[in-house]
């Protein structure tokens, strides 16, 4: 546990580098591509300009969520960095959307190797890594940049609360470009503190906490990736609605657990008798001292914060309190 104690303190306090194994790349091309996206995809996407990006979700008709990923223009196609888990099933969704537009769709996944430099110190260490000035200031902007020789796209892409970057890497430089940032003091830290972080920062991610039984507006990132301006999308209707007219049914939220056993994915939430959600993400959080954990719980429940419920682990009753995200860390 030590390592992941000092991995954490890293990405708390510095800059950590990850081996991101996790994301992929799909890249859109054709001249219809800007428009196309827009239509299905819950950001603005026309307005984007190359060099820019936004976080985007790709829902239902019925608001529930198939993947959330960051779009990225450029000059002649557009990308979407997603979960790799999700590539195929964007992929296909797209192209069943795809009729007459001048459109194409290309998994781009085992082209580029993914590096990720996050914590609040990873902007900063970036400028002396590359030779050219990085223009890039915004979450989701992104520039073609060289390390070394090496052909690097910088995106700026946070997976917690703090700053952070996301490096694309042709496939086969991956390797060396991984030994230039060690070698220029990226500490490399591992996904377990990674998650640790992004936990107590109440940061839902895809496929952990997010699958096609969920409403965007249950997620609570409605108002980071869902435009309210842009008009109609698929899912726009029962998006709009749910925020003009009343709260989600279902909603995701804190829990502070008071034993020492770390719930685990599709634990039930229990207040007396009654099972009123379940828990998506845990772990012990170094800065509570205590295990923490995400989940969906019913209306009303998830507005009562403070309460007292227990989560249902291995047989077994623990007593937790509902808690607001992020979660009060010291």
């Amino acid at each position: 546990m030590e390592h992941v104690q000092q991995d954490y303190a890293a990405l708390r306090q510095g800059a950590g580098l990850l081996d991101d194994a996790t994301h992929g790349l799909l890249e859109i091309r054709g001249a219809d591509r800007a428009a196309f996206l827009h239509n299905l995809l819950t950001q603005e996407i026309k307005r984007l300009r190359p060099g820019a990006g936004a976080e985007a979700a790709l829902v239902t008709a019925a608001a529930k969520v198939l993947a959330l990923m960051t779009v990225l223009a450029d000059a002649d196609s557009h990308w979407l960095l997603l979960d790799r888990r999700r590539a195929g099933l964007v992929r296909a969704t797209l192209e069943r959307y795809h009729i007459t537009e001048d459109v194409s769709l290309h998994d781009r996944t085992a082209d580029w190797s993914l590096i990720a430099v996050q914590g609040p110190a990873s902007l900063t260490a970036l400028p002396a890594l590359f030779t050219e000035p990085i223009t890039a200031r915004q979450p989701g902007d992104h520039q073609l940049l060289t390390l070394e020789g090496i052909p690097v796209r910088l995106i700026l892409q946070r997976w917690t609360a703090a700053p952070g970057a996301c490096l694309a890497v042709p496939a086969q430089h991956a390797p060396a470009c991984w030994d230039r940032l060690k070698a220029r003091g990226l500490a490399p830290v591992g996904w377990e503190a990674l998650n640790t972080c992004r936990i107590e920062d109440g940061l839902p991610w895809d496929v952990n906490d997010v699958d096609e039984t969920r409403l965007l507006p249950e997620t609570g990132l409605e108002a980071r990736m869902a435009s309210e301006t842009k008009g109609c999308y698929v899912g726009q209707e029962v998006i709009a609605r749910m925020q003009t007219y009343g709260s989600a049914s279902r909603k995701l939220i804190g829990m502070v657990v008071e034993s020492r056993t770390v719930p685990q994915p599709r634990d039930a939430v229990m207040a007396d008798a009654e099972t009123i959600g379940e828990v998506t993400s845990a772990c012990v959080s170094p800065a509570l001292r205590r295990p923490i954990a995400l989940g969906y719980l019913k209306r009303p429940y998830y507005q009562e914060l403070g309460r007292r419920v227990e989560i249902i682990t291995q047989g077994a009753r623990q007593p937790a309190a509902l808690a607001a995200l992020p979660f009060n860390t010291p």
